[in-house]
Formats: structure tokens, sequence, C-alpha cells
């Protein structure tokens, strides 16, 4: 009798607690030497890659904000940032890269729905 009831309370605990923990991640991430792109119908997490560019590299950067915040912080290898920006809306621009070196794009979603892209466009003096 014990038992079952151990287990009935063990049951209903375990489906509440499925129920009631939310998602950090679902969608897909995928990178290589040119592009990080994210796309997520949940995101409460970060991501990253790591990028090596060269001066005047440019990173098209494009950002859908269906819900939620989602924040941008790209580093040097110093840890420096070079662009750093939280609740970031739907919007596209570029960002410029100014000496050669690897960085790292991170995305960190607050309850966010969208996608972020960024994709390494040739300065065409390389």
């Amino acid at each position: 009798m014990k038992k079952s009831v151990f287990a009935g309370i063990l049951c209903i605990s375990l489906t509440l607690l499925s129920a009631c923990g939310h998602a950090t991640f679902n969608g897909s991430s995928t990178g290589n030497d040119t592009q990080f792109i994210m796309e997520y119908s949940v995101l409460n997490t970060s991501d990253h890659r790591e990028l090596s560019l060269k001066t005047g590299d440019v990173i098209d950067t494009a950002v859908v904000s269906d819900d939620g915040s989602v924040d941008i912080q790209v580093e040097n290898s110093a840890g420096e940032a070079i662009y750093s920006e939280t609740d970031v809306p739907t919007s596209a621009f570029e960002i410029v890269i100014q000496e050669d070196d690897t960085y790292i794009f991170t995305v960190t979603g607050h309850e966010a729905k969208g996608s972020v892209s960024f994709i390494k466009r040739g300065s065409g003096t390389n």
C-alpha cells in the first residue's frame, strides 16, 4: 500500500514538474566559417559561434523578434565587446570588422521566438 501511494505521488510530481518547467531551446542553430544562423520557437539560453575574420569583413546581421527578447554580444579574442546590445528588435544591420581576429558571436534569448543570422560578406580587399 505504501509503495503504491509513494509511486502515485512520485508520478503526479513528475507530471507537474514536466508541465511547469519551460524549455530552454526549441529550434535550429548552425554555423561554419562564414555564418551563424539560429531559428527558434523557444530560446531561453545562450548559444555562440566563433568566426575568424579579417579587417574590413562585413557581417550582415538580421534579427527577427516575434516574441520575448534577444541579446547579442560580439567579442574579440581578448574578450572586448565590439558589439553589444540587449533586447534587439527586428532589424537588419552591418557589423564591420576593424582588425584580424577570432570573434565570438553570442545570442541570448529571454522567452524569445524568432531568428538571428550573422553572415560574412567579404570586403573585396582580402
